[in-house]
């Protein structure tokens, strides 16, 4: 019986000093909680902008080439920097090799022929 008295007065004394907290404490601590926050989306928006544009630069290449477009957007949108050395590399290998994912040079004589 004794500790649930003790137990019951702590937590009356716990939830007292919680109530005596000043209300312009509370306001400030949220008003930096809120300023915290806009700040983690703003980096947030930042970087995806960038993860982005890396993305689309993938799928560009990707579409020229002949290769799945959104395959290598999702791609250069997760892994950025890693994806684009991948497609440097591949397209290098492309251009060294002639592989049939590397495009046709224009040539204006073979258009006038069709």
């Amino acid at each position: 019986m004794k500790t649930i008295i003790v137990l019951l007065l702590f937590f009356v004394a716990m939830h007292g000093s919680a109530v005596a907290q000043p209300e312009a404490m509370r306001v400030s601590q949220l008003e930096l909680r809120v300023a915290t926050l806009e700040n983690k989306i703003g980096t947030l928006g930042g970087a995806s902008a960038i993860a982005f544009l890396f993305g689309a630069f993938c799928a560009l290449w990707a579409q020229n080439t002949g290769r799945n477009a959104w395959l290598w957007f999702f791609t250069g949108f997760i892994f950025s920097i890693f994806a684009v050395l991948v497609v440097l590399i591949k397209n290098g290998g492309d251009r060294d090799h002639g592989t049939p994912g590397s495009r046709k040079r224009f040539e204006l004589q073979d258009y006038r022929q069709q």
